[in-house]
């Protein structure tokens, strides 16, 4: 990997763990392609789980884009809340989304805040 890649992979890897740290709860968070695919992830989450949720989420997203199915606008996030969990998936780009895996009892309104802010700042590095 070029000096290039690695600054990319840097600036994500930090992102990636900012967000973990702001949050409360906060088990794991992922850099994903539109199907579901991670580019990057920080924290220690099941990584069956994960993977799991993140290519679920990715499939409605790209169902959803394609078909025209929601005729309000383009999908910004997607908030799925189990009894052990809450994940939360937020557009970056047409292409990129970010995950966050919280525990149950995690702070959802703050993890939307950063990956929001996150996202905005990740936007220029992957146009």
């Amino acid at each position: 990997m070029g000096d290039a890649g690695k600054k990319l992979m840097n600036i994500f890897q930090d992102t990636l763990r900012r967000i973990a740290e702001r949050v409360e709860g906060a088990q794991a968070v992922s850099l994903l392609g539109v199907d579901g695919i991670p580019i990057d992830s920080y924290g220690p989450a099941d990584g069956r789980a994960f993977e799991s949720i993140a290519a679920e989420l990715g499939s409605f997203v790209k169902t959803s884009s394609t078909r025209g199915a929601i005729e309000a606008g383009t999908i910004q996030q997607i908030v799925l809340e189990t009894d052990r969990s809450t994940a939360i998936l937020s557009r970056v780009t047409a292409e990129y989304y970010l995950l966050l895996l919280l525990s149950r009892d995690g702070n959802s309104g703050r993890g939307r805040f950063e990956l929001r802010k996150a996202g905005l700042a990740l936007e220029k590095e992957l146009l």
